[in-house]
């Protein structure tokens, strides 16, 4: 009885918290950009800093998660997806020509070179022993340590200025981090990741290049309190090499250095629930997390001979989700309306100001049994700071048909999204055995965009073996 009013209590703290957060920081006036507006002291590292926590935080984030499927013995579906041909190019928009057999000429040729593919590679890098996808790895309960490595992809966004100074960001972000875990007891682990990143980006306004290697130690600790709730955190520590280059004529009055070194330090704490009534067939997911990272820009010579000063960049991300989930069943028919939010909120120094965005969505599931049938709609709305809200509808169908006397199952499946921006098509094909728990599903997408005439294909092959 006790451990549940702390329990409780610790709940009710945490979620008074985030909301207390997000009605503040929603409240604040808006930033107004202001034309021609200067701002010399604007450096791209809060933004930058940003990317680089939100995409480990992500890759620590999601393994945790499995970590407390595990705790609780609950199988699911394991995933290894290979690159494929994701990024594909179509000929016109290659930034380069490939000459075949020395005549000269170019071909059409699909290219996913450098930076590119290691971006798509890093989105599907995904091997984690509490889900049962890292090789000959158990993700038994019984068995305490857990291996995982993941990897991430993020755009760098550009911030304007308080005073409206907009430094023209533009670039991206590859983490990849890895790391081992052991389980102390039923409701407690504790791990330690490392993991490395890459930023590639430029400043239009500043004219220059910002290429960024980054190593960081991250020791971490998942708690299960009781079986609806659970807290969760981290502590980073990282060092960073930055090279800057000119790309065109860089202002007379900007100093600037080739090389920079820096020191990061970045803690994590978030909790989640997830409940379902007894009485009621209602299932509620309320998650939240609140991170604060600091980075130590050390001082260094400028090409002019003069010294560029130290700097400080400080982010904080607050992350919030709620989702509700209604099940009706009707004999062989089964309906489950659900309707959710999802709420972001970023802060930065250096006069960069504050940044978020909330998705809205609701829409039902549908499941026909003795067909095997599977439908899903809905409709959703993401709103943005500085870009136009996007609404739409996303639907998804399947279905499951046994052949050669079910030894092995094909499952169909097609999905459409509609928004007032793109139309993102897709379809493919599982293919599972009966003799052995494995599958292999290929997919095939293409994204159409209204404003700009093009069209870019995206292809997945996935390949489902439960270790």
């Amino acid at each position: 009885m006790h451990r549940r009013f702390q329990a409780a209590v610790i709940a009710t703290v945490c979620l008074a918290a985030v909301t207390y957060i997000l009605r503040r920081e929603i409240s604040q006036p808006p930033i107004i950009p202001q034309a021609f507006a200067r701002d010399d002291a604007a450096r791209p590292d809060a933004p930058v800093l940003r990317n680089k926590t939100t995409t480990r935080t992500e890759n620590q984030q999601r393994h945790m998660n499995r970590l407390y499927d595990k705790m609780d013995e609950d199988l699911y579906d394991s995933r290894v997806a290979p690159l494929l041909f994701d990024g594909f190019l179509s000929p016109p928009q290659q930034a380069t020509e490939h000459l075949q057999f020395g005549m000269g000429t170019p071909t059409p040729s699909e290219i996913l070179a450098g930076r590119n593919a290691l971006s798509s590679l890093a989105r599907k890098l995904d091997l984690d022993s509490a889900a049962g996808t890292f090789p000959t790895q158990s993700r038994s309960v019984h068995a305490p340590i857990s291996i995982w490595l993941a990897g991430n992809h993020s755009e760098l966004e550009n911030r304007i200025t308080g005073s409206g100074y907009d430094p023209g960001l533009s670039g991206d972000t590859i983490s990849i981090d890895s790391g081992v875990d052991y389980l102390i007891d039923d409701g407690l682990v504790l791990g330690i990741g490392v993991g490395w990143g890459s930023t590639v980006g430029e400043s239009g306004t500043r004219q220059l290049g910002y290429r960024e290697n980054n190593l960081a130690l991250s020791p971490y600790f998942v708690s299960r309190v009781t079986d609806w709730f659970n807290l969760r955190g981290s502590i980073s520590v990282g060092q960073s090499t930055i090279r800057q280059s000119p790309i065109g004529p860089v202002p007379d009055n900007l100093r600037y250095a080739e090389r920079l070194d820096s020191t990061s330090i970045s803690n994590s704490i978030g909790f989640g629930t997830d409940y379902e009534f007894g009485a009621v067939p209602l299932r509620i997911q309320l998650d939240g997390d609140i991170t604060t990272a600091r980075e130590y820009v050390d001082a260094a010579r400028a090409t002019s001979g003069g010294l560029v000063p130290g700097s400080i960049a400080t982010t904080q991300l607050f992350d919030a989700s709620v989702e509700a989930r209604y099940r009706l069943g009707f004999g062989n028919h089964e309906i489950i309306p659900f309707a959710g939010q999802d709420e972001t909120i970023s802060l930065l120094n250096q006069n960069y100001g504050r940044s978020g965005s909330t998705r809205y969505y609701a829409g039902a599931d549908y499941a026909y049994d003795p067909l095997s049938f599977d439908l899903s709609i809905q409709g959703f709305r993401d709103i943005a700071t500085g870009t136009e809200d996007i609404t739409g509808i996303r639907s998804e169908f399947s279905l499951i048909h046994d052949v050669a006397q079910s030894s092995m199952t094909l499952e169909p499946f097609v999905s459409i999204e509609s928004t007032n921006l793109y139309l993102d098509t897709g379809g493919g094909i599982t293919q599972q055995w009966g003799s052995f728990p494995a599958s292999v599903s290929f997919e095939l997408r293409r994204k159409l965009s209204y404003e700009v005439s093009h069209g870019n294909y995206t292809g997945f092959l996935t390949i489902d073996v439960p270790f």
